[in-house]
């Protein structure tokens, strides 16, 4: 077959492709109507937070809340196009309406709350303990030099309870290298974000544990949910959003997306909508 004949081949496949796409989204009957800023599409701003936001090749996106929208947007006769932007663009992103949603690990915050709506919980984000020695208890921390991430719940709790020995670090990867190098003693983070690090090679022969419960740390008694963000002036978006979050929870569709990722379904079990103050 000749160059011009394969090319003509692949052209003529690719058009077949689209015109079926586009068929089957001309049949397809939204759940529920809401306004998104570009007509058929849902537009995602999103930064790589695995195994929560795993973003893709052709502006797709995979990861737990990945896999929540894509099965959101085709309920919704949309096609999903995601944007990489660096985390706190994400936030940006939505309230300056160059994206319908963020996603992300975000807590459904009270502050957050003031300038962004936040939709139904869709899983519970549990503090993590990594280290060399099985560590599980905020009181086996006091007297080592511990690093965590910016942006956590825990970390004002814990910069009382260990004062200058809490080390603070912009992203996983530089407190990662730190614990490696013995430059600290022990890391905590979100529990699935380090099992997943782990998995792809970091943290070598030390445990990740979920952190007991311990009073003078809020977040180890009480995890923060996460929500999907969209814009306070589209609650249409945002009640659709909701409704399709709570369905999966009913349905047990979002222990399947947990759990296809590695983590506990237990983190699925979210309780009534709460804001973190």
């Amino acid at each position: 077959m000749t160059d011009a004949a394969t090319l003509f081949k692949h052209l003529t496949l690719a058009g077949l492709l689209l015109c079926a796409a586009s068929k089957a989204l001309a049949d397809c009957t939204p759940a529920h109507h809401f306004d998104t800023l570009e007509k058929g599409v849902l537009k995602v701003a999103t930064y790589v937070f695995p195994p929560y936001a795993i973003p893709g090749p052709d502006a797709q996106v995979g990861g737990v809340e990945g896999d929540i929208l894509k099965r959101f947007a085709a309920k919704e006769c949309l096609t999903l196009r995601a944007s990489v932007v660096d985390t706190a663009a994400v936030v940006q992103s939505v309230i300056t309406r160059r994206a319908d949603v963020g996603i992300g690990d975000w807590y459904r915050t009270a502050e957050r709350a003031k300038v962004l709506g936040l939709s139904a919980p869709t899983f519970l984000d549990v503090m993590g303990i990594i280290s060399k020695d099985n560590l599980s208890r905020i009181d086996q921390l006091e007297g080592k030099r511990v690093g965590t991430v910016q942006g956590y719940l825990w970390v004002a709790d814990l910069k009382k309870v260990l004062g200058d020995n809490l080390v603070l670090y912009p992203n996983p990867v530089a407190m990662a290298q730190d614990l490696s190098s013995g430059r600290i003693d022990v890391a905590t983070d979100s529990f699935a974000v380090a099992k997943t690090a782990q998995q792809k090679g970091a943290y070598a022969g030390a445990s990740i544990n979920v952190a007991q419960g311990d009073p003078r740390v809020k977040a180890s008694q009480q995890p923060g949910q996460a929500a999907i963000l969209f814009s306070k002036q589209n609650d249409a978006l945002g009640q659709a959003l909701s409704a399709h979050i709570q369905q999966l929870h009913a349905d047990g569709d979002m222990r399947k997306i947990v759990s296809s990722y590695g983590l506990d379904e237990k983190i699925t079990e979210v309780g009534a909508p709460r804001l973190i103050d």
